[in-house]
């Protein structure tokens, strides 16, 4: 079984234990969920770098509503994981030690970690192997059991993947692209002045020139300096999101057939024209088929899975005894 991606990012973002700001461990117990203690320091060390952005806040409501905020996604946080580890146990769901291996060898292979890398890693964290195979072997349990609740419930049909292709025409319209031909009065980097002034002045010669009816290509083949030139500054097709920003919205509001006028470049001064314009690369009902059923089933998994998680929270007894808590549902 693939192991599941968050658990490959575990090695690098495991937190160390929770330190308050006079550097003092955080024990305060912040809640007690179906009698199991959760300590403010495992909802600090579970908020991670948001927490610390709080905490650096100047004093006063605002700072005291962000670590609220993050105090309280973290106990969201803590207390599905808690609920489903007391269903794996009711359920008896076990994990091999060869999927645990497995699992292993997925992260050194996505990391490409040596055995002696990923201890380093390990122990940069504060965790040994024994440790992070605990947690390996927690991950795999709650993916079995949320997988086991969900997957039965989700259901996508060719009459969803039909509506949805149907509804989001703009993710499925292809790329933009422009058939572009460029006239280059290339200015050398550092250039004085003067060449920058000789330039632009030529680049405005040959707009008079394209205005009074002369034929782009053949100016392209006679006064260019740049990229195709000997083939009339022929570009060929561009995609939209393959130019500099500032050239795109230049190349892409040309009409097929019309010249840009002069353009400062990062090379020099420009021109271009469009020859033609057209969206590719568009792809039919059965050629994205796949793709949509594949988002589809995730976000309906998504949804079940969060309805799972309400459900055990709502039969679950929950205790808060911090005050920065109190805005979490405890039932």
């Amino acid at each position: 079984m693939k192991i599941p991606s968050l658990v490959v990012l575990a090695v690098i973002l495991a937190a160390p234990a929770a330190l308050g700001a006079d550097g003092r461990p955080l024990d305060r117990v912040a809640a007690v969920v179906n009698g199991e203690v959760v300590t403010l320091s495992e909802l600090v060390a579970r908020s991670g770098a948001e927490y610390r952005r709080a905490v650096a806040m100047p004093p006063g409501p605002a700072r005291d509503g962000a670590r609220a905020k993050a105090l309280q996604a973290a106990f969201d946080l803590v207390v599905a994981e808690r609920l489903v580890e007391a269903e794996v146990k009711t359920l008896g769901i076990d994990v091999s030690e060869s999927q645990i291996d497995g699992a292993i060898e997925d992260v050194k292979k996505r990391n490409n970690l040596s055995d002696e890398m990923l201890k380093k890693a390990l122990a940069s964290e504060g965790l040994d192997v024994k440790t992070y195979r605990d947690r390996l072997r927690r991950d795999f349990e709650n993916h079995l059991l949320i997988a086991s609740k969900v997957q039965n419930r989700v259901k996508v049909t060719d009459d969803d993947v039909k509506g949805y292709y149907q509804s989001h025409p703009q993710e499925f319209a292809g790329d933009e692209q422009v058939k572009l031909r460029l006239i280059l009065l290339a200015v050398p980097a550092g250039a004085r002045t003067d060449d920058e002034a000789r330039a632009k002045a030529s680049g405005e010669v040959v707009v008079a020139r394209l205005a009074a009816g002369e034929d782009f290509s053949d100016l392209a083949k006679q006064v260019s300096q740049g990229p195709g030139a000997a083939s009339g500054g022929d570009l060929g097709w561009v995609k939209k999101g393959t130019m500099p920003i500032d050239l795109e919205r230049v190349a892409f509001a040309l009409a097929p057939g019309q010249n840009s006028g002069l353009v400062r470049a990062k090379t020099g001064w420009i021109i271009l024209k469009a020859d033609e314009r057209r969206t590719a690369n568009a792809p039919s009902l059965d050629e994205a088929k796949d793709r949509i059923r594949e988002k589809l089933v995730t976000q309906q998994a998504e949804t079940y899975h969060r309805q799972f998680i309400e459900e055990l929270r709502r039969g679950a007894i929950i205790e808060l005894k911090l005050p920065e808590l109190e805005a979490v549902p405890a039932s």
